[in-house]
């Protein structure tokens, strides 16, 4: 083990140090929004495990070789998504549709969460950057980063493609989660046990599914250009 943290402290980039900026923020920054009328408090990443968890998947992602890191950063991604589902099944029970406000899953998660997420893309940036480096040849770690929007494209080499696909995924949802009301507002209405006045939230649902597609988008872009240079080994 030390032997590999060694090998991985001579390879150190400025990728490597906003990962562990972003595990940093994550830990210190809320992991969920305080919505008092429906007892929800608002938890610290440091005070969540499945922040802990995502720490310890990106902090292992940095030490550990390349073809393993992947297996690192595909943990990771479970780890953040499945905070997400939970925010998403947690808006459907009565706690959240019994209060007058249509609330969505963006509304409950904090920026903890989303300092992970851009933790997860940088260091799966780094990671395919090394594994080109190397020379490595495609396997499953192809595969694993695919489940990232536009990573796959990256790890084969496409890199203009698999940055357009990744910026439009991660612009369409954050531009969703920005329709959100701000954590301050929960706040301040949860202090008279309310809670902000209901408006549509249309907008947010199509960003939303502009975001599923782009992901969707990505995924058949990769499967198709894996085909391509299957039938056609020169084209890369």
């Amino acid at each position: 083990m030390v032997g590999v943290a060694a090998a991985g402290a001579g390879r150190r980039t400025v990728l490597d140090l906003l990962v562990v900026v972003a595990v940093i923020a994550s830990l210190l920054s809320p992991w969920s929004v305080g919505i008092p009328p429906a007892h929800l408090a608002q938890a610290f990443g440091y005070e969540s495990p499945a922040c802990w968890l995502a720490a310890a998947g990106l902090g292992a992602a940095l030490v550990l070789p390349p073809r393993a890191s992947v297996l690192a950063l595909a943990f990771t991604e479970a780890v953040v998504l499945a905070w997400f589902g939970w925010a998403t099944w947690v808006v459907t029970t009565p706690r959240f549709t019994d209060l007058p406000f249509p609330f969505m899953a963006t509304d409950l998660v904090g920026p903890g969460w989303y300092a992970a997420g851009i933790g997860l893309f940088v260091a799966a940036g780094a990671a395919i950057r090394e594994l080109r480096r190397r020379n490595a040849p495609l396997r499953e770690d192809l595969w694993l980063l695919t489940a990232l929007p536009g990573f796959g494209l990256m790890r084969m080499g496409r890199w203009l493609a698999g940055v357009l696909w990744a910026g439009l995924f991660s612009a369409a949802f954050f531009l969703a989660s920005a329709d959100s009301p701000d954590s301050t507002i929960f706040a301040d209405y949860g202090r008279t046990g309310n809670v902000p006045p209901p408006y549509p939230r249309g907008a947010e649902w199509v960003l939303l599914g502009a975001a599923a597609a782009f992901w969707l988008a990505a995924v058949a872009a990769t499967v198709w250009q894996r085909g391509k240079l299957q039938t056609d080994p020169n084209s890369d």
